[in-house]
């Protein structure tokens, strides 16, 4: 198994990964343009893991300037998913090594993550990995505010 930064030809497995994790419809031309903004960003790491012959997991995390941290940074951890039939072989835990090897290099102070109330699985994995419940999330969206866009074919 090999962690490694994420390439637009990997953009068709992340849809079908991120498909388990919430349905929605999204194109790969739009993917690929998304990616290709991300990736000239340093401040964004898009990790998978990948067996030789196909993606089986995937996180990113952003390193975020802090004021109030003292010159040190954190990093938000999102879009987390291993493949369902690979779980529990370690695939997130290699995934969350690198995130936290990305986050010393880029002297972040904590990283922080949430994660949907019924997703109980991977509650007990994040604290595993060294995560704590202390502080109470919140989410706010935005869909209401925009119209839909079309999904490319």
């Amino acid at each position: 198994m090999e962690i490694r930064k994420c390439t637009v030809a990997d953009m068709p497995e992340l849809i079908a990964l991120y498909q388990e994790l919430v349905p929605w419809e999204h194109s790969v031309k739009c993917a690929e343009e998304i990616y290709r903004r991300i990736e000239s960003d340093d401040h964004y790491f898009v990790l998978a893991a990948d067996d030789g012959t196909r993606v089986l997991g995937t996180a990113m995390g952003i390193c975020c300037l802090s004021l109030a941290c003292g010159g040190k940074n954190f990093l938000v951890i999102e879009d987390v998913i291993v493949k369902e039939e690979c779980r529990n072989m370690g695939i997130g835990k290699m995934l969350f090594h690198a995130l936290d090897e990305y986050a010393v290099r880029h002297n972040c102070k904590y990283a922080i993550l949430v994660s949907s109330g019924f997703r109980v699985g991977a509650h007990a994995f994040y604290e595993k990995m060294g995560f704590v419940e202390e502080v109470r999330g919140f989410r706010k969206g935005y869909e209401e505010y925009y119209p839909a866009v079309p999904s490319e074919s």
